[in-house]
C-alpha cells in the first residue's frame, strides 16, 4: 500500500511517500504501526490515545475515514492512504 505524507508529517518522516509493506487490516493498525516508525511526535498530529484527531485529514482512496469507518476503516494491501496534518485557516 501505498503511503502518502504531507505538511509537518512530511517532515517528521523524511519522505513524500513510501510503499508500507507491513500489512495492516484497518486504518487504526496502519497508523498505530506508522507512530511506532516514526515515534510519538508523528503522533501527536493524528492520534489522541486511541482516537483519530478530528484535525487530522486522514484520506483511503481520497475518502475521508471520518465519514468511513473511522479507525476501523479495513485496508487492502492496493490502496493508497494520504497523511494530512492538522490544518487551520482563517
Amino acid at each position: 500500500m501505498i503511503v502518502s505524507y504531507f505538511g509537518m508529517l512530511r517532515d517528521i518522516a523524511g519522505k513524500k511517500e513510501e510503499d508500507w509493506k507491513q500489512p495492516a487490516a484497518t486504518i487504526g493498525e496502519l497508523l498505530h504501526e506508522v507512530v511506532a516508525e516514526y515515534g510519538p511526535e508523528f503522533g501527536r498530529w493524528v492520534l489522541d490515545k486511541e482516537e483519530l484527531l478530528d484535525l487530522a485529514i486522514v484520506l483511503v482512496n481520497g475518502r475521508d475515514v471520518r465519514g468511513l469507518q473511522r479507525l476501523g476503516t479495513p485496508l487492502q494491501p492496493t490502496d493508497n492512504v494520504t497523511l494530512f496534518p492538522p490544518v487551520a485557516g482563517g
